[in-house]
């Protein structure tokens, strides 16, 4: 089968060496307008996308690449199908996309003028990015100059290494789509750079002890969100008493991953895997000095704020390189009390700093005591009612804020299936903040048909329901100590 690429990039940095390199490894190009001029005046042999497609560009280049031709070869799948289809319209398929978007963050910065603005919201390559990342496990999708290097020492295989491109890509959309957004709410970049979720309208101060922290990188200061979502990570990362590194991944206030392992690369990678789309944007916190070797993995995605105990000196140098990202020394604490305002005042209480125990329902559990702390402390984390799932030692699944247990519970598998390879979980475990007060979910859980144990605090009415239907059923299940119920 033969081998074809796309390139219609903006920029055109190494784009002459990229190219020569796809050449001479058999690849076929196909180019748009500004693009092709490029590879003519570098005597670059290509195909013009217009030839291919019998449709000119039309509306002064508006649309060049949205054509039935160029999106069925990114999205044919490697299906007999799919394969037959395509042969039969007589197109071709697309291993490779290499586009990168108008640059309208550079725009807004040199200009007001809204027209000039306006022409620089990328739509085609845009949407051909889009497919690729749909179909990544056929078309790798290449956003920046900066890859073409790590392109020609290797072509990515597997689907594990393909996917490190396709969330690459899916972040450099994400962060262009916000800049768009923002420009048309009148909300200037700059200043408030990805604040995911953020009201940059509201006025906030914080109280703090100056001695708690050292910010040691970053140039700029932390917002409100980004302490309340640190507050998570830390609180995570360091009240689980154990020598293994952990590392934790907090969005929106939400740990979104997690993970307790011997090495801290490890930790960290497991903790991404988790959920790495929610993870762009976060806060991560570590529970032991940071390494240069963990660094390195860190600065390949954007983050907020990275917190640790420590850091090797070579690390912060690796982590001063990416300007915005806050880095900061966080000292070991341990918290007697929070409190919130409300109407009518304020609430405070204990915090809960509860070590669970376990008792076994039916079945042995495989969790030792630090994982159960650590996936414990993490459930903490997550609103009721909260559902968690973990594989061996880390978070793949989470879902709380929901009114209905069931619809928490639910919400955790769809998004399990959507976000893993679901099937090459042997061994799962499944916490719940508070009692299953009907056996409905236990049903569920059932009809999912994978090995799933259960850790759940007990109470309720139906209790004798629940054990007989567990043991009835042979579900692993064990009874927490404690309620962790966060509101």
């Amino acid at each position: 089968m033969s081998k074809n690429v796309i390139i219609s990039v903006y920029d055109k940095k190494d784009l002459d060496i990229i190219s020569k390199y796809l050449i001479k490894k058999n690849y076929t190009i196909y180019s748009t307008g500004g693009t092709s001029d490029f590879l003519k005046k570098n005597n670059i042999p290509h195909i013009e996308i217009s030839k291919y497609t019998k449709q000119k560009e039309i509306l002064g280049g508006r649309v060049k690449t949205l054509h039935p031709k160029i999106f069925g070869g990114l999205l044919g799948t490697k299906s007999a199908n799919h394969q037959k289809e395509l042969q039969s319209e007589k197109i071709v398929n697309f291993d490779i996309l290499i586009v990168n978007l108008y640059p309208f963050q550079e725009t807004i910065k040199n200009t007001t003028k809204t027209n000039e603005i306006i022409e620089m919201i990328d739509i085609g390559g845009h949407s051909l990015i889009r497919a690729a990342i749909k179909n990544y496990t056929k078309t790798i999708p290449v956003v920046s100059p900066n890859d073409y290097q790590q392109i020609i020492r290797k072509i990515p295989k597997s689907n594990l290494e393909r996917k490190k491109y396709a969330i690459k890509a899916l972040q450099h959309v994400t962060e262009y789509d916000i800049a768009i957004a923002n420009w048309f709410q009148g909300i200037k970049t700059e200043e408030y750079p990805l604040r995911y979720g953020e009201n940059p309208q509201q006025k906030a101060v914080a109280l703090v002890n100056d001695k708690s922290f050292v910010q040691l990188s970053g140039e700029k200061r932390l917002s409100y969100n980004n302490l309340l979502d640190l507050d998570a990570a830390i609180n995570i990362a360091y009240n689980t008493s154990s020598k293994e590194n952990i590392c934790t991944i907090v969005k929106h206030n939400i740990p979104c991953g997690g993970a307790i392992t011997k090495k801290q690369k490890n930790s960290y990678l497991k903790a991404l895997a988790g959920d790495p789309l929610s993870a762009f944007g976060g806060i991560v916190a570590f529970n032991q000095k940071l390494t240069a070797v963990t660094a390195k993995l860190i600065v390949k995605n954007f983050y907020e704020v990275i917190a640790a105990p420590d850091f090797e000196k070579e690390a912060i140098k690796i982590l001063k390189t990416k300007k915005n990202l806050r880095v900061l020394k966080v000292k070991k604490f341990k918290t007697q009390t929070e409190q919130r305002s409300i109407f009518a005042g304020a609430l405070i209480q204990d915090s809960n700093s509860k070590t669970s125990q376990i008792k076994s329902i039916y079945g042995k559990s495989k969790v030792n005591q630090d994982k159960l702390n650590f996936f414990v402390n993490i459930l903490k984390y997550i609103k009721s009612n909260a559902i968690a799932l973990f594989d061996n030692d880390s978070l793949v699944s989470q879902s709380g804020g929901q009114t209905s247990r069931v619809d928490a519970l639910q919400n955790c598998f769809y998004k399990l299936k959507l976000k893993h390879d679901y099937k090459k979980f042997k061994n799962l475990s499944l916490f719940s903040d508070a009692f299953f007060p009907f056996t409905d979910s236990l049903e569920f859980i059932k009809k999912e048909k994978m090995k799933v144990s259960i850790f759940a605090p007990m109470g309720s009415q139906n209790d004798e329901k629940i054990e007989f239907f567990a043991k009835k059923n042979k579900l692993n299940f064990f009874k927490l100590s404690d309620r962790h119920f966060k509101h």
